[in-house]
């Protein structure tokens, strides 16, 4: 079976999305569904490391609340239930605590560079920086991938075009290709999946045509697995641009999965 393995419910703190409609709108198109609320630490009241030189600057941590979490109720086979940890160095003890809770599946994201917020921080970068930025945050994920070992999948390899236009036309494996084969070799010798997400395909052909050549170096350095999720935070984005997402796959010669009860089940 797949899923739609990167959903935020109304339990996350930018979604409304009604967890019962989202597993009914899916279930009508054959998939599964993974719920993986949000969970980024900022504040220094959240139990920071004093040593890391990535704290994030900003006012409020960025959690789901678990009075909301659909957790036991809707929980079954085709209903799984998982988190999306922001990747720091400054709360990567409490990250791991909090991810050895009973989750199916923990995604690992990288929404902060060195303490700098992706989606606000990184927007305004000129044409001429965006090459610093991009390597910067290609290697600090690595760097996160490599301290932290509680998670199942990389999230979102784009995540910064979104946000910031520059990258967004920059962000190519023939332009960063030392940064990605490091970043790919440790994910794969770690045996971890890599995400498909699908939530910039509504840009059309041009965003596949960036990605596959990712995800075709990531299977030539040693990378087996990946997850497909649209990240989706409202009902009509659920499923969204599944079938490209296999295409993609497929090319790639990678295995699609998800995870239940954090062991990986082959889709």
């Amino acid at each position: 079976m797949y899923y739609d393995a990167h959903v935020h419910s109304a339990a996350s703190p930018d979604s409304e999305l009604c967890p019962k409609e989202a597993i009914s709108v899916l279930a009508q198109m054959n998939l599964g569904i993974v719920f993986t609320e949000h969970v980024d630490f900022v504040t220094p009241s959240a139990g920071r490391n004093p040593h890391a030189n990535d704290l994030p600057k900003q006012a409020r941590d960025f959690l789901f609340d678990y009075e909301t979490y659909p957790y036991h109720s809707l929980r079954c086979e085709t209903a799984l239930m998982g988190l999306e940890i922001g990747l720091t160095d400054a709360y990567l003890p409490l990250n791991k605590t909090t991810a050895d809770g009973d989750y199916d599946y923990i995604i690992g994201s990288i929404h902060f560079v060195d303490g700098n917020d992706v989606y606000r921080d990184y927007r305004d970068i000129a044409p001429l920086e965006a090459d610093v930025y991009c390597r910067r945050y290609l290697t600090y994920a690595k760097e996160m991938v490599e301290i932290s070992g509680f998670f199942d999948a990389l999230a979102h390899i784009d995540y910064i075009c979104r946000y910031c236009a520059s990258a967004d036309t920059l962000f190519e494996y023939a332009n960063f290709p030392m940064e990605f084969d490091a970043l790919f070799k440790l994910i794969a010798e770690r045996n971890l999946a890599l995400e498909i997400n699908t939530s910039r395909f509504q840009h059309g052909a041009r965003v596949i045509k960036q990605l596959l050549p990712i995800y075709t170096m990531f299977k030539q350095l040693g990378g087996k697995w990946v997850t497909i999720g649209s990240d989706s935070h409202n009902a009509e984005s659920l499923g969204r641009y599944f079938k490209q997402a296999l295409e993609i796959a497929r090319h790639a010669e990678l295995t699609p999965v998800y995870f239940k009860e954090r062991k990986m089940h082959i889709s």
